[in-house]
């Protein structure tokens, strides 16, 4: 009797359709990374479900630890199946089955769980060693330009890529994390360390990794934001070597391939 009540104090769950939610409540010495080892899911699935200091774990505080792992998405106005389905580089079935859809139907604020085994599927991890961190559109591109607040002429050192609040960011490369927090005017942002260069990820709405993780092409980073100075949601994207800044467009699959299934029987599905 005594192991059941020890139990509940540190586990409780919801379950739902097609996953269920473990609470956790941290122990003395738990950590972030500890959490994903015992749990088996990443760091960044731990952050990205969770409002926590990862440097700094509060004892007691409940953690939330989705099974299987996988990334949750609400709903917003202008959303089809389809749309949602190339943000997470997936398919319209894959969504359906995962939430248990009989149709297309979505309404905004409805919350769609995508497991991280369907996530991904369309990543071009082929034609270079850089994949597109997210499906979007290029609103402003590397090079000089019109500042769009200041409306002086300026140089752009990176990419602009336009997508949806929350849409999620992963990262181009594999790397470590050197820098994870607020970055001036970039808003929150986080540079990754990947050998001679410093991949660089600004006006994020949430971040999901911290400073020293080790993280692989393709892993979730964060969430699509306009923190910092910013004119809307959207992910800035910078390629540095050595400190300097250069034109990431050279390191990245064409606009073209942005989204590549990986089976040539899957499909993506009407809207």
């Amino acid at each position: 009797m005594r192991k059941c009540s020890i139990f509940f104090l540190l586990f409780s769950a919801l379950s739902f359709s097609s996953y269920f939610v473990l609470n956790y409540y941290v122990q003395p010495g738990d950590t972030v990374y500890e959490l994903s080892k015992k749990f088996r899911v990443s760091p960044s699935i731990i952050l990205d479900w969770n409002e926590v200091d990862p440097y700094g774990l509060k004892i007691g505080e409940v953690i939330k630890i989705p099974q299987p792992p996988g990334i949750m998405y609400e709903v917003q106005q202008g959303d089809s199946l389809y749309s949602i389905a190339l943000r997470f580089f997936t398919t319209v079935d894959r969504i359906k089955d995962a939430n248990e859809l009989k149709s297309n139907y979505i309404y905004v604020g409805q919350k769609l769980f995508i497991p991280l085994d369907y996530v991904g599927m369309a990543f071009n991890i082929y034609d270079k060693s850089f994949m597109w961190p997210v499906f979007g559109k290029i609103s402003s591109t590397y090079g000089w330009r019109i500042h769009p607040i200041y409306k002086k002429r300026s140089f752009h050192s990176g990419v602009d890529i336009s997508a949806p609040m929350g849409t999620p960011i992963f990262s181009a490369t594999d790397g470590v994390v050197k820098f994870a927090g607020e970055y001036g005017g970039y808003g929150l942002a986080v540079i990754v360390d990947y050998g001679k260069y410093d991949i660089v990820y600004g006006h994020m709405s949430k971040i999901c990794v911290y400073k020293g993780q080790k993280i692989s092409k393709g892993e979730l980073i964060g969430r699509v934001g306009s923190t910092g100075i910013s004119t809307g949601p959207h992910l800035h994207f910078e390629v540095r070597i050595n400190g300097k800044h250069t034109n990431p467009m050279a390191y990245l699959p064409s606009y073209g391939r942005m989204y590549v299934l990986k089976d040539e029987g899957l499909y993506l599905g009407g809207e």
